[in-house]
């Protein structure tokens, strides 16, 4: 149920990719707290992806976010109030997409707060020209994020799962350096407060962590362990100081176990559980 006291009733949000992995979480947290989506898209999405009811809610936008006239008319027309760009960029290529949407936002409003996800290891090369993060843009670090909606099997927290729920032969990832997992609703979370922070007080750059330090082979073990109705362990480390009074909503276990059912859902249907927000 959306918050009647909410900042963001009533309002519209610009999110490009949001029929993606962490684009459609934004979208279901927005659904929650009483924001309209408007969802800049190639093509419309054939399923509900965003939950049940849900796809109904989203405005979509027919284009690319490198065609700033396309986004300057979306942000016009619908007087949005923020924009999540969380659309897919080439880790190779050069990004095309950031800067018109910086453009597109800074002809409609230079107060319009845009915020984007970046991985924490992506950092700027000392002795460059270049800025710490593109002018206007706030950015929101994570590790790795994982959870419901992520149909990239290739990655350890879905290879494992899948191959669980499908009955097959677990194979354990080669070990590695740990990575602060975080779970893709608490990663939602963490993009609307920044955004709610950079309203008030200008672009930043914020780093979220939950404290989850595994490496791939340790995460697999843990999904592992909850599929069996096991308590994975964790790595005991000191309680982390994140931004803006963030913080995990969920355990370790209870969002390996949320994942896990939306699993089960994929393996069967190929779409998953029905997918929500934080309550």
């Amino acid at each position: 149920m959306a918050d009647e006291t909410s900042r963001w009733r009533g309002r519209r949000v610009l999110v490009t990719g949001c029929t993606g992995f962490l684009g459609g979480a934004v979208a279901r947290e927005l659904f929650a707290i009483g924001a309209e989506v408007v969802g800049l898209v190639h093509e419309r999405p054939g399923n509900d992806i965003f939950g049940p009811g849900q796809g109904g809610r989203v405005q979509f936008i027919h284009g690319r976010a490198d065609n700033i006239f396309r986004l300057h008319s979306a942000m016009s027309v619908h007087e949005v109030v923020a924009v999540f760009h969380l659309g897919a960029t080439d880790p190779i290529g050069e990004d095309r997409c950031t800067p018109t949407v910086l453009e597109a936002a800074k002809r409609y409003s230079r107060r319009l707060p845009v915020v984007t996800a970046r991985p924490l290891h992506q950092v700027v090369l000392a002795n460059t020209d270049e800025p710490p993060h593109d002018e206007g843009l706030s950015v929101a670090r994570f590790g790795a994020v994982f959870g419901p909606g992520d149909r990239k099997v290739f990655r350890t927290v879905p290879a494992t799962a899948t191959a669980l729920h499908a009955g097959e032969a677990v194979v354990l990832p080669a070990d590695g350096p740990p990575t602060d997992f975080v779970y893709i609703r608490d990663a939602a979370r963490a993009l609307l407060r920044v955004a709610e922070d950079v309203a008030t007080h200008g672009p930043g750059d914020y780093t979220f962590r939950s404290g989850w330090l595994l490496s791939d082979r340790r995460m697999a073990a843990a999904v592992h362990d909850v599929f069996n109705a096991g308590t994975p362990e964790l790595p005991k480390s000191a309680p982390l100081a994140n931004p803006l009074g963030w913080a995990p909503s969920l355990t370790f276990t209870e969002s390996l176990a949320e994942t896990l059912e939306w699993y089960r859902g994929f393996v069967t249907t190929g779409w998953g559980a029905p997918l929500r927000a934080v309550a």
